[in-house]
This record gives C-alpha cells, structure tokens and sequence, in this order.
C-alpha cells in the first residue's frame, strides 16, 4: 500500500501536527460518542456488543464521585469508521489514515479526570460465530 501513496500511521509517527489534529478529533468527534463502564463489585463486567471493538482500562485513584475504581471498559463507538483520513496537507503521502484505536489507545485517559490509567487493553469478543 505504502507504495501506492497509501499510509497508516502508529501513534509513535504521529508529527506535532497530526497530534494537534488528532487531537481535536478526539475531543470533538469521539469523546461525545463515548460511555465508560466502570467496574467494581456491584458493577460486574457488562455484557458487551458482538463484535465490537473495547479497550479494558486499569485505572488508579478516585472517579468525580469519590468512588474508588480500578477498572473500566470503554467501548468503541459503532456509529464512527474504524479508519480515520488525515486531511491530505497534514500527511506525507496521497492517503494517510489513522485507526480509530489508535485514537482511542492515546487519548482514552481524558475519559477519567482526576485517575490515573495504568493500561489500556484491547479486546473483541465474538459470540455464534463459525470461523
């Protein structure tokens, strides 16, 4: 693909630029569409979508509420694309794209003011499927 002017960019190639944008994506497209699960023992684990895209989240400290948690699942959005285009002066070849994941991965600490996330894991569960 590279070879034909198309790239998919890691978060660690991300320029100062492509970050800001990113960025901004983030906060404007993404976080209104995003509902974090917390977990803790009278929360138990939800049931999450088929086939859908989550992140598990280790968490440290205290929610706005004073609860103590130390976990939360944050499901990615459906009505958004899994690929994101960067707009083309931002890129460094014809077709640059970003994974929502990506996205998610870098800035899914912004979902919990005031804790600290120790790790963020990706997973997808598949129910009655035949492979």
């Amino acid at each position: 693909l590279a070879s034909e002017g198309i790239r998919f960019l890691k978060r660690g190639d991300w320029s100062p630029a492509q970050r800001e944008w990113i960025s901004a994506f983030f906060f404007r497209e993404v976080m209104p569409v995003i509902t974090p699960i917390g977990l803790d023992p009278s929360h138990p684990f939800p049931r999450v979508l088929n086939k859908s895209l989550n992140f598990a989240v280790e968490l440290e400290g205290r929610d706005a509420f004073g609860r103590s948690s130390n976990a939360a699942i944050v499901q990615a959005p459906r009505v958004l694309p899994r690929v994101i285009r960067l707009p083309r002066e931002l890129g460094d070849s014809e077709y640059c794209f970003i994974f929502l994941s990506s996205i998610l991965h870098e800035f899914v600490h912004e979902l919990f003011a005031g804790m600290k996330v120790l790790g963020r894991y990706q997973f997808r569960v598949t129910r009655n499927s035949n492979l």
